[in-house]
C-alpha cells in the first residue's frame, strides 16, 4: 500500500472515531442525552396545593393524596415532577421521594403516596418541576400533622347491677381506653329483655361527662322482671371511631308497690315504694318525673295530688306552693282548703302545670308546663304556702 493511501486511511479513521465520541451528546433538544442544562429554558416555580400549611391529616385520609400546581417551560421538552417529604424543615430527613411523575391534565396534578405515613408526626413536603436538563425551584414547603388514630376501649356497664331498688334505676357507666384527638364521644345503652339483644326494649344516646356518666331518665321498666344492658362508644367527630360493647350487665326490677289506702283527702303518707324525698329541688321535668315515679299508683285525683303536693314541698325555699281551686274540676279537698290537683303556684300569682291529662282515668303524666309562669297568671290571694305532705 502506497503511503499516500495509507495517510488517506488514517485520516478517514480519525474522522470516524472523533464521529463515534459526539454520538453521547447530542445538540438534538429532545434527545433523551441532550448536553443539558440547556441555555435560556425557564421552568415555572410549581406550588405545593394540598396538604396546605398545618394541615392535620387523620388516619382515614392516609395514604396522603398530594395536589400541586402544574407550571410551563419555556423549553420543548416535556415536564415531569419530583415529590419529597421530610420529617425535618431544611428537608434533611427524606421520609418519601418521587421522581418522574407525570402532569395531568389542566391546570392541578395529583400524586398518592403509595403507603401511609407514621402518625403523631409532622412532615414537610415540595414540588419541582424538571425536563431532564434543566429543573424549575423546589416549592414553598408546606407542613403538616399525621394525627394519631382515634381508639376507643369499650366503656364498663355498671349499675344498675343485680336487684335494683326502682322501677326507674339510673345507669351508671364508667369510660374505657380512650386514645387519639377524640372530638365528642357519646354512649348508646340498650336494655332488652333477653341478653342476646334481639329484644331491645329501651336505647339511651347521651354524652360522655367524665370518668362516670349517668343517666337519669326514670324510665320505667316492668315490676318483677330481669333486664339486660349495654353499653358502647362513639366518637362523632372526624374519627367516627366506635368502641366495642361493653360486658353485659343484668339487672331485676322489684314488685310492684302496694296498692293505696281507699279514702278522700290528699293526707297520708307516699302510696308508692320510691324515695321522693331524694329528687332534689331544682325545678323542671326531671324533678316532676322523680316524684311521680316514686308515689304514683293508680289514676285517681288524689293519687295526682299526692305528686302535685309533693313537688310543691321539695320547692317551698323557692317560694312554690298549692293553687286554691274552688270550683271545676279536678280538685280536692285538704286541710281546709279546695286545691288544684295539678298545679303549683309562686306567691306572685305565676303559675305552673306540674301534671298533663290529670284526674281519675288521665294519665296524670308529669310535665313542666310553664307557660303562665309570669306574674298575675291567677290571684296572688289564690296562693297557700307549700304544706307538709305527710301532714293527714
Amino acid at each position: 500500500m502506497s503511503i499516500r493511501l495509507r495517510f488517506i486511511l488514517a485520516v478517514c479513521l480519525a474522522a470516524f472515531s472523533a464521529a463515534g465520541c459526539e454520538v453521547s451528546k447530542s445538540s438534538n433538544p429532545l434527545s433523551p442525552s441532550v448536553a443539558g442544562p440547556i441555555a435560556g429554558v425557564e421552568i415555572g416555580k410549581p406550588a405545593a396545593m394540598e396538604p396546605g400549611q398545618d394541615w392535620q391529616i387523620s388516619i382515614r385520609d392516609q395514604p396522603l393524596k398530594l395536589l400541586f400546581q402544574n407550571v410551563t417551560s419555556s423549553g420543548v421538552r416535556p415536564l415531569t415532577y419530583t415529590v419529597e417529604i421530610a420529617s425535618d424543615a431544611t428537608f434533611g430527613s427524606i421520609v418519601f421521594k418521587r421522581t418522574g411523575i407525570a402532569p395531568s391534565p389542566g391546570d392541578t396534578t395529583s400524586f398518592q403516596l403509595p403507603s401511609t405515613l407514621e402518625t403523631g408526626r409532622t412532615y414537610w413536603w415540595r414540588v419541582r418541576a424538571e425536563d431532564g436538563a434543566n429543573s424549575s425551584e423546589y416549592s414553598s414547603p408546606q407542613r403538616f400533622q399525621t394525627l394519631m388514630p382515634v381508639v376507643l376501649g369499650r366503656p364498663y356497664a355498671g349499675l344498675p347491677s343485680g336487684p335494683a331498688g326502682s322501677l326507674t334505676p339510673d345507669f351508671q357507666i364508667y369510660t374505657g381506653e380512650v386514645s387519639g384527638p377524640v372530638d365528642r364521644i357519646l354512649y348508646t345503652v340498650q336494655v332488652a329483655e333477653d341478653s342476646a339483644f334481639a329484644k331491645v326494649i329501651k336505647t339511651f344516646v347521651v354524652d360522655k361527662t367524665g370518668q362516670t356518666t349517668v343517666i337519669s331518665e326514670h324510665y320505667p321498666f316492668a315490676a318483677s322482671s330481669v333486664f339486660y344492658w349495654r353499653v358502647q362508644a362513639k366518637d362523632i367527630g372526624d374519627s367516627q371511631a366506635v368502641s366495642s360493647w361493653s360486658l353485659t350487665q343484668a339487672f331485676s326490677t322489684p314488685a310492684p308497690p302496694p296498692p293505696p289506702s281507699s279514702g278522700g283527702g290528699g293526707g297520708g303518707g307516699p302510696v308508692g315504694s320510691g324515695n321522693w324525698q331524694a329528687c332534689g329541688s331544682t325545678p323542671g321535668d326531671t324533678l316532676v318525673a322523680c316524684v311521680r315515679s316514686a308515689v304514683y299508683v293508680q289514676s285517681t285525683e288524689a293519687n295526682a295530688f299526692e305528686i302535685t303536693k309533693r313537688v310543691a314541698w321539695l320547692l317551698r325555699n323557692q317560694g312554690f306552693g298549692l293553687l286554691i281551686k274552688n270550683g271545676g274540676e279536678n280538685i280536692i279537698t285538704w286541710q281546709g282548703y279546695s286545691f288544684s290537683i295539678s298545679r303549683i303556684v309562686r306567691s306572685n300569682g305565676a303559675l305552673i302545670k306540674v301534671l298533663s291529662d290529670a284526674g281519675t282515668g288521665g294519665t296524670n303524666g308529669a310535665t313542666w308546663d310553664d307557660s303562665l309562669d309570669y306574674p298575675g297568671a291567677v290571684s296572688p290571694s289564690l296562693y297557700v304556702p307549700s304544706i307538709n305532705p305527710d301532714l293527714p
